[in-house]
């Protein structure tokens, strides 16, 4: 009888355990849409669309058919600012599927949108049609357009540590003290020269600037591959800069943190992390950080 004895037990932690799963996940495609949301004002279509792509794989997993339908209605709608309505058109057809398994009211819209490429489409070819009549001799013919939108096949799935270094430095230098401090990298041994620079800075009661230099050993610490450590300097920043009301170097602290725990394998918590500093980004007003924050995102994703 000891065999099945706290049975009970085991399944509802399953049951617990299963949720936050699920509620990590759709954490995780609501951050792609809003990284998609801010690449697609910033006028990168292709990097928009890549992350709604992966928005309606997570919602594919989770079984969430009405938000798939409703994504794949968006990657239709990016197409057809790109000129692409094939490919608007193909991505419709399986929001339309998606929409009327739920009999849901997107389905009209979606309809009108499909009839719409179909006519814009059956146009297209019949204007391509009659300049293929007026060119003389069969050789010479004007073949029928078409655009080539295959997207490149996934390649390696590991992490660029250098793509990711660089875009970090980036970043970094986005903060006011950074030009001061960043110079104490160049020298032989830059953390011992750091920490002594931050005794002065915790002395003189310069947060701002204690907060930058944790930043900076973290970013050096980091491309020495010793992420745990890292994340340490990158905490200690955050609370430096939380201190202040510093913003700016709170959304950049996050996003530091998110990238170690990607790069440690802990991509829930990673993604919790760069959620919290792309909430923080939107708010700022401040272009510069989002094409950093996006750029890093996308090395991170790619």
């Amino acid at each position: 009888m000891g065999i099945f004895d706290g049975k009970k037990d085991n399944v509802a932690s399953l049951k617990v355990l299963l949720e936050q799963l699920w509620e990590y996940q759709e954490a995780e495609a609501n951050l792609m849409v809003e990284i998609a949301t801010l690449q697609y004002e910033m006028g990168d279509t292709d990097d928009a669309i890549a992350f709604l792509e992966k928005a309606v794989g997570i919602y594919h997993e989770l079984g969430y058919t009405e938000e798939e339908a409703t994504i794949l209605d968006l990657i239709g709608d990016v197409y057809i600012s790109t000129e692409n309505v094939q490919k608007a058109l193909d991505t419709y057809q399986k929001s339309f599927k998606l929409c009327s398994s739920l009999d849901i009211p997107l389905r009209e819209e979606v309809l009108n949108k499909i009839k719409e490429c179909e006519v814009e489409l059956e146009a297209t070819k019949t204007k391509n049609v009659d300049k293929t009549a007026t060119v003389e001799g069969g050789s010479d013919s004007i073949p029928e357009s078409g655009v080539s939108t295959g997207s490149q096949a996934p390649g390696d799935e590991s992490i660029d540590y250098v793509k990711i270094g660089k875009r970090l430095d980036d970043i970094i230098g986005l903060l006011d003290e950074s030009a001061v401090y960043s110079t104490y990298q160049e020298f032989e041994n830059p953390m011992a020269h750091m920490r002594d620079a931050i005794q002065m800075a915790s002395s003189i009661g310069d947060l701002k600037g204690e907060a930058a230099l944790l930043l900076i050993m973290g970013d050096i610490t980091l491309k020495e591959e010793k992420t745990q450590k890292s994340l340490e300097f990158f905490q200690k920043s955050l609370k430096s800069f939380q201190k202040i009301d510093d913003k700016k170097g709170e959304s950049i602290s996050y996003l530091m943190m998110g990238t170690a725990y990607f790069l440690l394998g802990e991509t829930d918590e990673g993604s919790n992390y760069l959620r919290q500093s792309m909430n923080i980004i939107k708010h700022l007003n401040d272009p510069a950080i989002e094409k950093a924050a996006l750029a890093l995102l996308n090395s991170i994703y790619d």
